[in-house]
């Protein structure tokens, strides 16, 4: 087994100090190995420093672990610049392009016209999130006039950002008033990488939330028969839905990031080793003001943390018939 092997075995297990260890112990042997400096990103992120963090992570461009690959564009990255076009080019999954869009309007506090490119699907939900001029997609980007572009996933570094400079404040508006349902998603992506360590029994999510004026949220699959299964053909329709809610309660998913960018609150299953965007430690987070991280405390093992959303869930219902 490889010291990066023992690294991610330790992560997985909730053994960050060893985790750290092994990143400190590469950093002077292998210092300019990317999946070494990758990982070492993700520890940085833990200790709080964005910036730093981020700058590493971007190491796992190399190997294809992060973000994705150039879009071919001949215009610079932009780093600053002032008073021109920049082609803002979400990346990764749909929560990470939903994430990932907040970023326009930081670039357009510098004077520049933005121009997101993103997934097709996506461009009604985002097209009038502050800061976006136009929405185009992915593929068709090139088309479009840029003075410079910047991948979403590392727009930190040339914003300079720090966790305290990030806005956990709303960016995609509600279409509707609640109506006070509770939305339910319990899997996301199968096709995600580490898929297998966020998986849990769907039975404790519905054991937890059965009494409840629930939704769902999950597409293509069959819900219970005591929760609602709307449309869900359009990412506008899931919108609509999730508007109707006071609270989601998601795997980590791109409802997560729906919800929490429409500032709903916003309850989220994390596992052990949490995606990046979770890995400063806490019940909260700076991307997101609405939303709670129910952390996994044992790996392999997630009834408690059900147990203890069950419990909030109770809570909450009584404080709303008191």
């Amino acid at each position: 087994m490889t010291k990066l092997d023992e690294q991610l075995e330790a992560g997985l297990c909730g053994d960050f100090v060893t985790g750290q260890r092994i990143a400190d112990e590469l950093e002077v042997e292998t210092p300019k190995c990317p999946a070494g400096a990758f990982n070492r990103g993700w520890y940085e992120l833990r200790k709080g420093n964005l910036q730093k963090g981020h700058t590493l992570l971007d190491c796992g461009r190399h190997i294809n672990v992060f973000g994705n690959r150039h879009i071919g564009s001949t215009r610079p990255i932009w780093n600053g610049e002032t008073g021109a076009t920049v082609l803002l080019n979400l990346e990764g999954g749909l929560g990470d392009q939903i994430n990932g869009v907040r970023f326009a309007k930081n670039l357009s506090e510098y004077g520049n016209k933005v121009i997101v490119s993103g997934s097709s699907s996506l461009a009604e939900t985002l097209v009038d999130c502050e800061g976006v001029s136009a929405f185009v997609q992915n593929e068709a980007c090139l088309g479009v006039y840029h003075d410079y572009w910047l991948p979403s996933m590392s727009a930190v570094v040339p914003l300079k950002l720090e966790y305290k400079d990030l806005s956990g404040k709303p960016y995609i508006k509600r279409l509707s008033k609640s109506e006070g349902k509770v939305g339910i998603r319990w899997s996301g992506n199968p096709e995600f990488e580490h898929q297998q360590h966020r998986l849990f029994d769907k039975k404790l999510m519905f054991d937890a939330v059965n009494n409840a004026d629930c939704i769902s949220l999950q597409k293509d699959e069959v819900s219970p028969d005591w929760m609602e299964q709307p449309s869900l053909d359009t990412w506008e329709n899931t919108r609509k839905q999730v508007s109707r809610c006071d609270l989601v309660i998601t795997s980590c998913t791109s409802i997560a990031h729906l919800a929490g960018a429409m500032g709903i609150e916003t309850w989220i299953v994390v596992p052990i080793l949490p995606y990046y965007l979770w890995a400063l430690p806490g019940s909260v987070t700076p991307h997101y003001s609405s939303v709670t991280l129910f952390r996994q405390e044992k790996y392999g093992q997630w009834e408690e943390l059900f147990i203890k959303i069950k419990s909030m869930l109770d809570n909450l219902a009584e404080r709303k018939v008191a």
